[in-house]
C-alpha cells in the first residue's frame, strides 16, 4: 500500500524493546492523567468552599496546559528526537516525569494549588519530549510489516491508560473525601488529604517506568542536524512538512481531528458531571462512570481495529470510524445527561473515534522518512495540540454560555463528518477493498 521495500522480521529483541516501550508508556500516560484527574475534582471542591480564583474552571486551565507545551516546545522536542538516540530521549523524559511528580507530591502537601499547576504544566513538557521519541521508535523496531498492530496497540494502550487514569484518580478522590468528610465535616484541608495517598502512589509508580526505560534497545540517531537557535520557533516549518506529501497531509488532520473530537467529549463528560454532583461530593464518581464508558469503547474500537490491521495497514476503517463518531455525537444529543443511556453512546463514539485513530497513525509513521520522523511527528503533535487547544476553548465558551448539551453534542456531530469527509479523500479505494475482502472472509 505505501509502495515500501521488503524488511526482515523483528527479533525476538526487537519485540522485547517494544513491549517494554508499551508497559513504559502506558504507565507514564496513566501517571500523567491520574494526576490532572485528581486535581480537577480538588479544584472543584476548592471552588465550592474557598476563595481561591484559580480553582474554578481549573479543568480548562489544565486542558489548556496539556496542550500550550507542545505548541511552544515541539520543535525543538522533534529535534532531539532525530538528533540522538530515541532511546536516550525516552530514557531522560521518564527521569523528569518522576522529578516533576515530586514537585507535585510536594505542592499538595504544602497546599499550594499555584505550585501544583505548575509542576502539571512541567508534566505536559515532559510529554512533548517523549512523544515523538516514543512514536518514531516503533518503525524501527518492528519494520513496516507488524506497524499496523504495533502502533494500533501502543495508541489504544495510551487512549485507555488515559482512561484507567481519569476514572481511578477521581473515583479514589471520592472515596477519599467521603471519609474524611465523615470523620472532619467542612475541614479545609479535607480535600488537600483526598489528593495526597493517591499522589503519593503515583509517584512511587514512576519508578519503575525509569528500569522499563533501560529494557528499550539502544537506537541510533538517523539525523545529524546540529541545533540551531531558528529550531525553537520552526512550528509553521513543522506545519509545512505535513503539507508537502498529500498522503501525510489528510492523514494529520484525520488525527489531529480525533484528538479534538477526544479534548472535546472529555471536557462535555466534566461539565457533565459537574452538573449532576454540583461539583462537589460525588463529583469524582460521576467523571469515573463517564470516563469508564469512554474507555470501553475505545478499547473496543482501537482493539478491534488493530487486529483487523495486523497484517496490512486497512485505511478502509477511516470513514467507518467517522461515522460511528458522527452517530455517536447524534444519539448523545438526543440524550439527557440524566439517562443510563448516555455512557452507551459516549462508548460508541469512543469506539468510533479509536477506529478511526489506529490506521490513519500507523499510515503516516510508515510514510515518513526515517530520518525526519521525529520533526514530522512533532509537526503532527503540533498540530494535535492545536485541534485540542480549539476544542478547549469551544467547550469552555460553551460552558460559559450555558450552551445545552444537545446542541454541543449536534456540532460536533457535523464537524466530524467534515473531517471524516475531508480525511477520507484518498481512501475510496481501500474501504472497497476492505468491504469486498470481509465479505469473502465471511
Amino acid at each position: 500500500m505505501t509502495g515500501h521495500q521488503p524488511q526482515s522480521r523483528p527479533t525476538r529483541r526487537n519485540w522485547a524493546s517494544f513491549y517494554s516501550l508499551l508497559i513504559l508508556q502506558t504507565q507514564n500516560a496513566f501517571n500523567d492523567k491520574a494526576a490532572q484527574f485528581l486535581l480537577i475534582p480538588l479544584g472543584g471542591l476548592l471552588a465550592s468552599t474557598s476563595s481561591i480564583p484559580v480553582a474554578n474552571g481549573l479543568e480548562y486551565i489544565l486542558g489548556a496546559l496539556i496542550v500550550l507545551p507542545f505548541i511552544m516546545f515541539a520543535p525543538i522536542a522533534g529535534w532531539l528526537s532525530d538528533r540522538y538516540s530515541k532511546t536516550s530521549v525516552i530514557r531522560g523524559a521518564i527521569f523528569l516525569q518522576f522529578a516533576v511528580f515530586i514537585c507535585i507530591l510536594s505542592a499538595i502537601y504544602y497546599q499550594s494549588l499555584w505550585l501544583a499547576i505548575f509542576g502539571f504544566f512541567i508534566l505536559s513538557v515532559e510529554s512533548v519530549i517523549l512523544s515523538p521519541a516514543k512514536r518514531g521508535i516503533v518503525k524501527e523496531l518492528v519494520g513496516h510489516g507488524r506497524l499496523g498492530f504495533a502502533s494500533g496497540i501502543l495508541e489504544m494502550s495510551v487512549v485507555l491508560a488515559v482512561c484507567a487514569g481519569q476514572i481511578l484518580s477521581s473515583k479514589w478522590f471520592d472515596i477519599n473525601l467521603v471519609e474524611l468528610e465523615s470523620r472532619h465535616p467542612g475541614a479545609a484541608s479535607n480535600g488537600w488529604d483526598a489528593a495526597l495517598i493517591p499522589l503519593l502512589v503515583i509517584t512511587l509508580a514512576a519508578i519503575p517506568t525509569i528500569m522499563l526505560s533501560y529494557g528499550v534497545e539502544k537506537i541510533p540517531a538517523m539525523g545529524k542536524r546540529k541545533f540551531e537557535l531558528k529550531i525553537l520557533w520552526e512550528h509553521f516549518a513543522q506545519l509545512k512538512d505535513l503539507c508537502i506529501d498529500r498522503r501525510i497531509r489528510l492523514s494529520a488532520v484525520g488525527i489531529a481531528f480525533f484528538w479534538g473530537f477526544a479534548g472535546f467529549l472529555n471536557l462535555a463528560a466534566i461539565q457533565m458531571g459537574k452538573d449532576t454532583s454540583g461539583g462537589g461530593v460525588g463529583f469524582g464518581s460521576d467523571i469515573a462512570w463517564l470516563m469508564l464508558a469512554a474507555s470501553g469503547g475505545i478499547a473496543g474500537g482501537g482493539m478491534i481495529s488493530s487486529f483487523i490491521c495486523r497484517k496490512n495497514i486497512e485505511l478502509g476503517l477511516v470513514p467507518i470510524g467517522g461515522f460511528l463518531m458522527a452517530f455517536g455525537s447524534v444519539a448523545l444529543a438526543l440524550t439527557t445527561i440524566e439517562s443510563p443511556w448516555i455512557k452507551i453512546w459516549i462508548a460508541v463514539a469512543g469506539a468510533g473515534g479509536a477506529t478511526l485513530l489506529v490506521p490513519l497513525n500507523a499510515y503516516l509513521q510508515d510514510i515518513c522518512p526515517s530520518d525526519k520522523r521525529g520533526r514530522i511527528i512533532a509537526g503532527l503533535n503540533l498540530l494535535d495540540c492545536i485541534s485540542g487547544l480549539f476544542a478547549v476553548i469551544a467547550q469552555a465558551l460553551m460552558a460559559k454560555y450555558n450552551v445545552p448539551h444537545s446542541l454541543q453534542f449536534t456540532a460536533l456531530a457535523g464537524v466530524s463528518l467534515v473531517a471524516t469527509a475531508y480525511a477520507a479523500k484518498l481512501l475510496p479505494q481501500h474501504f472497497i477493498r476492505l468491504f469486498f475482502s470481509t465479505l469473502r472472509r465471511g
